[in-house]
């Protein structure tokens, strides 16, 4: 097992022992439009809680003298070798949440021994990003309207270095995000007078993020007067179809993961366009509510697909023993952005390695109560439903 014992982190964030410590802390350090965008998920938010009380219909097996007393976590994801497995999902306009950004994001990651993906919405370009960091990398397409674009985007990945391309195929319309329609956030943002008093009442924040950064990828497609911000939320904002992902799969000729997915025909369809991944991902609730808790759909994902591609799964970890669980039903890996989102915005790059501290010591010192050495131990045998007697 790594030594993830014995990191010196701040006072405040020593105090922070789990990761609904850092969501508190994380709403003392944003504006309240800021940490609802993040926080939030769409309607009633009904798929956003059932992510997370999902894991508690499911136990993991302690098993005692094993004679485990280390461990290796490490596995093999879209073709990188992690520590652990876990990587950091993409998530946009990081640097909203703290000046630290994608950067901050990247560098912690790979100090903790796994993989960074980059978002489609970044707000630092993605060349500098591979400056900063040494480890692996993952890139997210946003798809668009315009295939010329895309064409340009998936050579940027190729010419700065990424590992794998991601593409994220969820959003065909805007969704219903309540919060969010209340404070006035959005592209571009229309504050409420409430929302006004909550940034002012934040300096440091402000200090730290006005004037707000652009978008890293997209900045240069903005060059001319008809193109605002509406464009790009036009150009973003698109239906695609199995042609177009199996289009995009041609110009990229490496790992390939399609995010965004819950419906089993839908791996099937994503599996025939050519991918070497799914991402079994609602989002975290974030655009369509009463979608099912991804690991409700995992085992049948995993007995569609699972011997075709890497199964990877996405939505409601908060926990080490969440991750376990997740590779007990058959995932190759997992990944999210919510959770080191709040470490994000409590203390920049501090407060992420913080949140994948307390992930990663987590799995490791579960998997010795479960008896499992190696990832590959975690498996079937390991986990129970609730329900079962």
């Amino acid at each position: 097992m790594s030594d993830t014992k014995g990191v010196a982190f701040s006072r405040k964030l020593s105090k922070c022992h789990n990761i609904r410590d850092l969501r508190k802390a994380a709403k003392r350090a944003l504006p309240f439009p800021l940490f609802d965008h993040v926080d939030g998920g769409s309607d009633d938010e009904t798929t956003l809680g059932a992510n997370t009380a999902a894991f508690g219909r499911y136990c993991l097996k302690p098993r005692y003298c094993s004679g485990v007393e280390s461990v290796d976590a490490s596995t093999t994801v879209l073709g990188q070798r992690i520590e652990w497995p876990y990587f950091t999902g993409p998530a946009g306009g990081l640097k909203y949440l703290h000046r630290h950004g994608e950067i901050g994001v990247a560098c912690a990651s790979h100090k903790y021994g796994t993989a960074f993906a980059m978002s489609g919405w970044t707000n630092t370009r993605p060349e500098d990003i591979t400056a900063a960091s040494e480890g692996p990398r993952f890139f997210q397409l946003q798809p668009c309207r315009s295939r010329e674009v895309m064409a340009d985007m998936i050579q940027l990945a190729k010419d700065t270095g990424y590992d794998a391309l991601i593409v994220t195929v969820d959003n065909p319309v805007h969704g219903n995000r309540e919060r969010d329609a209340r404070s006035g956030f959005g592209v571009p943002p229309a504050f409420s007078l409430k929302a006004m008093a909550s940034i002012a009442s934040h300096p440091r924040w402000a200090l730290g993020t006005i004037p707000m950064p652009g978008f890293g990828l997209y900045d240069k497609y903005m060059d001319s007067p008809e193109r605002d911000m509406n464009w790009l939320a036009n150009q973003l904002i698109t239906n695609i179809t199995w042609d177009d992902l199996a289009w995009m799969r041609q110009q990229w000729d490496g790992p390939f993961a399609v995010k965004g997915l819950v419906a089993v025909e839908d791996m099937r369809a994503a599996v025939d366009a050519g991918v070497s991944a799914v991402i079994l991902s609602n989002q975290g609730a974030r655009h369509f509510d009463t979608a099912p808790a991804t690991l409700d759909m995992l085992p049948a994902v995993v007995d569609a697909v699972g011997d075709q591609v890497e199964v990877i799964f996405d939505s409601g970890i908060r926990r080490g023993t969440d991750i376990l669980k997740a590779i007990a039903l058959g995932a190759t890996a997992c990944t999210g952005s919510r959770l080191y989102c709040y470490g994000l915005a409590a203390s920049g790059q501090q407060g992420v390695e913080r949140a994948l501290h307390l992930l990663r010591s987590e799995v490791e010192r579960d998997m010795i109560f479960m008896g499992a050495a190696t990832l590959d131990q975690v498996n079937h045998n390991s986990i129970m439903s609730n329900y079962q007697s």
